[in-house]
């Protein structure tokens, strides 16, 4: 009974520790929330690393100086799960900062599956 009791906590110990080390690929609805997440974190250079070679160079971090993310939600996620193209819906509430107004819109975002299977952000 011992043995049993041994090789079944062994078995536990070796899948959590399996189930840890393996990475999967975060899917559009991860990477849409981790690069808001980092733009209301004013975290430029992470929100460029979700993005798509051409939208880093037009990214314009000046441009976001003058505001402040307060709050954000993904929406909706339009994709079947083969898909290689996805719109990401989301809304977002930012505030000028010189003028403290704030406003709310709904938006959306582009993403596409690249060939190392990573989804980046073409558009937003």
């Amino acid at each position: 009974m011992l043995k049993v009791t041994a090789v079944a906590v062994l078995m536990i110990i070796l899948t959590g520790a399996v189930s840890c080390g393996s990475s999967t690929p975060a899917g559009p609805g991860e990477i849409a929330q981790s690069m808001l997440e980092a733009a209301q974190a004013g975290d430029y250079d992470k929100m460029k690393s979700y993005m798509s070679a051409e939208m880093q160079s037009e990214f314009n971090e000046a441009m976001l100086d003058g505001i402040e993310i307060v709050s954000f939600s993904i929406d909706e996620i339009d994709y079947d799960h083969d898909s290689t193209e996805v719109e990401v819906e989301y809304t977002i509430t930012i505030k000028e900062i010189d003028s403290g107004e704030t406003d709310t819109d709904d938006q959306d975002m582009d993403l596409e599956l690249n060939s190392d299977g990573e989804w980046i952000i073409l558009d937003m």
